[in-house]
């Protein structure tokens, strides 16, 4: 009877057996080759990067700067330029299959506004050339990681943070809203867009920090084009054509052919006439708001773009921190939505919360994975494509006309030696 009851079992777990024995040596190779696969890139870019060696640059501006972020725009693409193609010795032996990254960011601290390039140490003279040519008073130095100042195991019982990752809300293709459009209707002068954040930043008690985190890895434009193309195609109505559709056409165009050499063979072949639909113009099918879409999106394509990460992060001792110093600066990337094209929308499996179960568990689990993130420069979770045009808008030095006690900024103009200066 007992044998009876546990014979179904038996003869299933035969039946597993007889599957896995028919077919291990055929699965099992393809699993394990997939997951050493990619342990082994993982392990090679980590060996990769543990080479590198990194530098911080601190860029103070003078005080008198009176510069729109266009001047930024123009750094970020010389940047752009050391977009090189790696050999295959590079990549499958080195690990060298990603290009180098770049991170711009801000700390707001003591009521005042840090700016700092994090750049591989080889790019240094790049980076000041760079600078230098476009903000010449401008003084830059390099500085201590400033992520060293509070402690590494954030969140501790003396400490606490809050944080998230941006990405778009919708395609890629689509731009931010960007300082062209920061302009006062009446007497025509530019909004500064990082006004918002230096006031946040001046109201902030001691010992609390925000930090803003822009990682930039340049791309091809072969990356990201082909598919603004197709948006744009799909804002004019106009038809999509790719590889696949261009062969079935040959293909069709000659067997039409074919058919119509062998119908000639025996009589006349009456040509098809093709009904041509009269259309309006394009300008007059396309109201004025999808114009303006159309055309922010095609000049898109003009500019040179970069794979993105922008991260922003609030650190402060625990018995003061309070919610409403992280609710304002994350407001700070409000401004740059536009309902008609693009804007930021925090990342929820980035984001600092946990609901539900476990939550103190989740939350202090969600906090450090961030804070490493932030402190390593690990660009990992969501990425955007961001032309130079949208980079210069978030990071730039700004108007201090506008907003000059929240910077630091040089103390004295530099100046050459008089031509006059006597000499041994």
């Amino acid at each position: 009877m007992t044998g009876n009851i546990f014979q179904p079992i038996i003869e299933y777990y035969l039946q597993i057996k007889m599957a896995v024995s028919a077919t291990w040596w055929f699965v099992f190779p393809v699993a394990l080759y997939y997951t050493f696969y990619e342990l082994y890139w993982r392990q090679l870019w980590r060996d990769y990067s543990s080479t590198l060696k990194w530098t911080v640059l601190e860029i103070k501006p003078p005080r008198n700067i009176e510069r729109s972020p266009r001047t930024m725009e123009q750094i970020f693409t010389v940047l752009h330029g050391i977009w090189s193609t790696p050999n295959y010795f590079d990549m499958y032996f080195q690990g060298r299959f990603f290009q180098s990254i770049f991170s711009f960011e801000i700390q707001g601290v003591n009521g005042e506004m840090h700016f700092y390039i994090r750049t591989e140490s080889r790019y240094r003279n790049l980076i000041e050339s760079a600078v230098y040519s476009q903000y010449p008073e401008a003084e830059i130095e390099e500085a201590e990681d400033y992520a060293n100042s509070v402690p590494s195991n954030i969140p501790n019982p003396e400490w606490n943070m809050w944080g998230t990752d941006y990405k778009l809300a919708k395609d890629d293709a689509f731009p931010i809203r960007t300082y062209h459009k920061f302009q006062e209707e009446v007497t025509k002068g530019m909004i500064e867009p990082l006004a918002p954040l230096a006031d946040v930043i001046t109201t902030l008690p001691p010992g609390h920090q925000i930090w803003l985190q822009i990682l930039v890895r340049p791309v091809k434009d072969k990356e990201w084009a082909p598919e603004v193309k197709k948006i744009v195609a799909k804002l004019a109505n106009r038809e999509i054509k790719n590889e696949s559709w261009a062969i079935a056409h040959f293909f069709t165009e000659a067997v039409d052919i074919l058919v119509s050499s062998m119908k000639n063979i025996f009589g006349p072949v009456e040509e098809k006439k093709e009904e041509k639909k009269d259309e309006p113009p394009l300008q007059f099918r396309l109201t004025p708001t999808e114009k303006d879409v159309l055309q922010a999106v095609e000049e898109s394509l003009n500019k040179k773009a970069f794979r993105t990460k922008l991260r922003l992060l609030y650190v402060a001792p625990r018995e003061s921190f309070k919610k409403v110093f992280y609710q304002a600066p994350d407001g700070f990337t409000h401004q740059f939505g536009d309902p008609n094209l693009n804007s930021f929308t925090k990342d929820n499996e980035t984001k600092t919360y946990a609901n539900y179960w476990f939550r103190a568990y989740r939350m202090k689990w969600a906090q450090r994975k961030i804070f490493r993130r932030y402190i390593t420069r690990d660009n990992d979770g969501p990425n955007m494509y961001l032309n130079t045009e949208e980079l210069a808008t978030i990071w730039h030095l700004p108007d201090m006309s506008a907003m000059s006690p929240a910077i630091a900024h040089i103390e004295a103009k530099k100046s050459g030696a008089p031509l006059n200066l006597p000499v041994e």
